[in-house]
């Protein structure tokens, strides 16, 4: 391998890299904040998957750093009801303090010098308490609100009460926490265009000539780069759209004269020019549109990008189902390759396609969808008719069913990727 293809290669795979880190991470992070704001507690906040290379505490939350990068969570406390995180019958090691509270539990291989007992009950929503046999008949011991659950040598959850659990939450604040999620990564990728619109400029929608191209017709008749057309042919035409079209508007062959009357610094002047024909029979003078490089422009243009991005996503999905269009569709792999690609194109090509990345997370996390944000805002938008909420083990299990479905879906993905690349 040469030291080009060596860093085109590094280029690629940092570029990878941080558009899925971003794009993720910064998903995460709406669910961390609004979840902060609202008094549930985050045990977890993790950048990457697997084993953790880095990590620390802040502010009752652990965050890390993890081997592979492509990717992110956040843990938010009884998002899960915390009775589901054990079984009745199991045994389990626990810890007391002082006052004879369970501080600390989880597997005896897991927690050393620890009473040993069989799990006969718990309420770990409302009482925070759990009812073991230590062989003397069942004990009810209280859980201190903060109590460590051991899931490993080197990991441990905390037990919170139901005040910093998601279920204990109000309907408006649970959907605040699910919602920021999508939201950050529509204000992303806005972020993203606007920063894309102030590097290429925005087109103006005025009928000023930005640019000639060398050797066009109009060239040869004398336009020029800041020339405003005021009429064509004698009709009128107050937008490019217009001009356009006056110019498109004629398609015999050869293209007849055209006169264009234009406004150069103050003065009007009355300019000929015969269009060239193109092979695709479309009749061109050869001029570029004017761009307006105004930050308020930029941002108003980036964030109109996401919306009418989101239209347009929106419909390519509906085609997807109604029309069986599933080869479309790319998974990571495919979104790799493609970042990779645009890795090779320059800077701003990747800032493209990180918008684009983060506008499609976005808007695919809130479809209804068991396992996503979606998914999860139908349950609440079902409570909120019902004037109940439903069984949080049933909702639990749907989630998990949708999640393995959409495992299951992403591994035929990345297959299809894979040996379409190689």
């Amino acid at each position: 391998m040469t030291w080009a293809a060596l860093a085109g290669f590094l280029r690629s795979a940092l570029a990878v890299v941080a558009v899925f880190v971003v794009s993720i991470v910064i998903h995460e992070f709406g669910h961390y904040w609004v979840a902060k704001r609202c008094g549930v507690a985050v045990p977890q906040f993790a950048i990457g998957f697997g084993p953790k290379l880095v990590r620390w505490m802040r502010r009752g939350t652990e965050f890390s750093i993890r081997l592979f990068p492509l990717g992110g969570l956040v843990q938010l406390a009884g998002e899960i009801p915390q009775d589901a995180l054990f079984r009745v019958g199991e045994e389990l090691a626990v810890k007391l303090d002082a006052a004879g509270r369970i501080a600390a539990l989880g597997d005896p291989a897991d927690l050393e010098d620890a009473r040993v007992g069989v799990l006969r009950g718990l309420d770990l929503t409302d009482r925070m308490e759990m009812t073991l046999d230590f062989g003397q008949g069942p004990e009810v011991l209280r859980v201190v609100p903060g109590a460590r659950l051991v899931t490993g040598r080197r990991n441990a959850i905390p037990l919170v009460g139901r005040e910093e659990q998601m279920l204990g939450k109000p309907l408006r604040q649970r959907a605040a926490i699910i919602l920021a999620g999508p939201v950050m990564n529509f204000l992303l990728a806005g972020v993203l265009f606007s920063a894309l619109f102030m590097h290429m400029g925005v087109p103006v929608d005025a009928p000023v000539i930005g640019g000639v191209v060398p050797g066009s017709p109009a060239q040869h008749a004398g336009l020029m780069a800041g020339d405003r057309v005021v009429a064509v042919d004698g009709q009128p035409v107050s937008t490019w759209v217009e001009f356009s079209q006056a110019i498109q508007r004629d398609d015999t062959n050869p293209p007849r004269p055209l006169s264009l009357e234009i406004n150069r610094r103050g003065q009007l002047q009355t300019v000929q020019v015969t269009p060239m024909m193109t092979p695709d029979h479309v009749p061109l003078v050869g001029v570029n549109r004017a761009l307006s490089f105004n930050p308020l422009r930029a941002v108003g243009s980036g964030f109109a990008t996401v919306y009418h991005g989101s239209v347009n996503a929106l419909q390519l999905y509906g085609q997807v189902v109604s029309q069986h269009r599933f080869n479309d569709l790319a998974g990571p792999v495919g979104i790799a390759d493609a970042i990779g690609q645009q890795a090779q194109s320059g800077f701003w090509n990747v800032v493209a396609i990180a918008g684009l990345l983060s506008l499609n997370l976005g808007l695919f996390n809130l479809l209804p969808i068991p396992a996503l944000d979606g998914g999860r805002l139908l349950f609440m938008l079902v409570e909120m008719v019902r004037g109940r909420a439903l069984d949080p083990r049933k909702e639990g299990l749907v989630h998990f069913v949708g999640f393995a479905l959409l495992m299951l879906f992403a591994v035929i993905i990345t297959y299809r990727d894979v040996t379409r690349l190689f």
